[in-house]
């Protein structure tokens, strides 16, 4: 186990007067309130994609005529325990780097691929707030957007803080793959990992952070989820995103950091130069070489990685992004 804690977009049109673009999260009740303590737990079991068993035969099968050396992958993540397990050894390193007591944690939302639901059974939720202590905290889940779910869980999670009576509302992405043939796909390589962060309005988060939310957005691309995406498609549906994101006088350009899905290196490079993104600010190609993709949790292990390396710093852009077939989300975070 592993814890630690130029292409610019056409602006979105302005919402009518007296209305509030859903894309850019209400600021009231927002003030003082932070996001940061993430934390990463990994499958313990370190290994290499040829581990699989008849990997070469998978990969054919999967990704015809394709070097599999060239798609960045080195190793991946495995676990070897129960899921419920991993999220407690997360969150309870979320919690002591954020200082708060489970006792004053008012909300959890869980986001996880559509697969995955299945195979936390009934009692999930229970046996995680029970193992960790959070006798006053209401869970919640997000699913069926793939890997996209994280970033819908993060702005539920941050609209969660406009009651003046919640404090603390822990966000935690989990995804794992039970069989390895299921491991290997044309477009990424399955890892297995959860990652955790707190939303806070009473914590001085000194870990990883702290950022505050400024706008997000989630797209559907129909002919995605019935495997008939195409370049356009793609592209349409990750402008799309991006202008609602960026809003009226901000551009790409702005972004300090770009934290993407970790598909294999040619699949994420392609999907987001093609919307617009220069590939310099892209932060992703050490932990796909390390972890391979982790589903949900990408865009958190890209971000902590790249705040240990560089430091988010106050003020600047960051945008964090997620895609899968059918979907494609984003969120503008700023340094606090």
């Amino acid at each position: 186990m592993t814890v630690d804690a130029s292409g610019s977009s056409r602006p979105a049109a302005a919402p009518a007067a007296g209305t509030r673009d859903p894309a850019q999260p209400s600021t009231e009740g927002h003030e003082g309130v932070v996001i940061g303590a993430f934390a990463r737990a990994f499958g313990e079991r370190e290994r290499k994609p040829q581990d699989i068993p008849d990997f070469e035969r998978l990969w054919n099968d999967r990704s015809p005529d394709t070097d599999f050396t060239a798609m960045g992958c080195g190793t991946f993540r495995t676990m070897t325990r129960p899921i419920e397990e991993y999220v407690r050894e997360a969150v309870g390193a979320t919690l002591r780097t954020g200082s708060v007591p489970a006792d004053r944690v008012d909300r959890i939302v869980f986001a996880t691929s559509d697969a995955r639901l299945g195979s936390l059974g009934p009692d999930f939720a229970a046996r995680v707030l029970d193992g960790l202590g959070l006798v006053h905290c209401v869970p919640q889940v997000i699913s069926f957007q793939q890997c996209c779910g994280s970033l819908t869980a993060l702005a539920q999670g941050w609209a969660e803080l406009r009651d003046p009576a919640v404090r603390n509302v822990v966000v935690v992405s989990l995804d794992f793959t039970p069989e390895d043939a299921d491991r290997v796909r044309p477009f990424a390589l399955f890892s297995d990992a959860v990652v955790s962060c707190l939303i806070t309005r009473e914590a001085a988060l000194d870990g990883t952070g702290p950022v505050r939310l400024l706008s997000s957005a989630v797209g559907l691309d129909h002919a995605g989820l019935l495997g008939q995406d195409s370049f356009l498609s793609r592209q349409k549906v990750a402008q799309a995103a991006y202008a609602r994101v960026l809003g009226e006088g901000r551009r790409l350009d702005d972004v300090t950091k770009v934290f993407p899905t970790n598909l294999y290196a040619p699949v994420t490079l392609f999907n987001t130069t093609m919307a617009g993104v220069d590939r310099d600010r892209l932060h992703f190609t050490d932990t796909l070489a390390a972890y391979g993709h982790c589903g949900n949790s990408d865009w958190m292990i890209n971000l902590v990685d790249y705040h240990q390396a560089v430091g988010i710093r106050a003020g600047e852009l960051y945008l964090a992004q997620s895609s899968a077939p059918g979907f494609f989300a984003c969120g503008l975070l700023a340094g606090a």
